[in-house]
């Protein structure tokens, strides 16, 4: 096994090394504003090599926003949830 920054994740039963590099070749587009720049950072730090923002775009709408009684909590989650359903699909091999 690789020694590098993504060794954590490749050590995961559900990624493994065959998972870290389907994430490392996976392409994202990050749509709008809310929470964008939080699924960004999430899909860079994961090891999403490829990833874009259409900051006017629509982005996939956030099902559980009604659980976060903050705004500045609603965007970090939405942002979150969005970059696991990329990383997911990634994995999937649907992305």
């Amino acid at each position: 096994m690789p020694s590098d920054r993504y060794t954590r994740q490749r050590r995961l039963a559900e990624i493994g090394d065959a998972g870290q590099r389907r994430i490392e070749a996976a392409s994202a587009v990050v749509r709008g504003r809310d929470g964008g720049d939080i699924e960004a950072r999430y899909l860079i730090g994961a090891g999403v090599r490829n990833v874009s923002h259409e900051p006017d775009g629509e982005p996939a709408p956030f099902a559980h926003a009604s659980f976060f009684q903050f705004p500045s909590s609603r965007r970090v989650g939405a942002g979150a949830w969005r970059a696991l359903r990329t990383l997911k699909g990634a994995l999937e091999g649907s992305a």
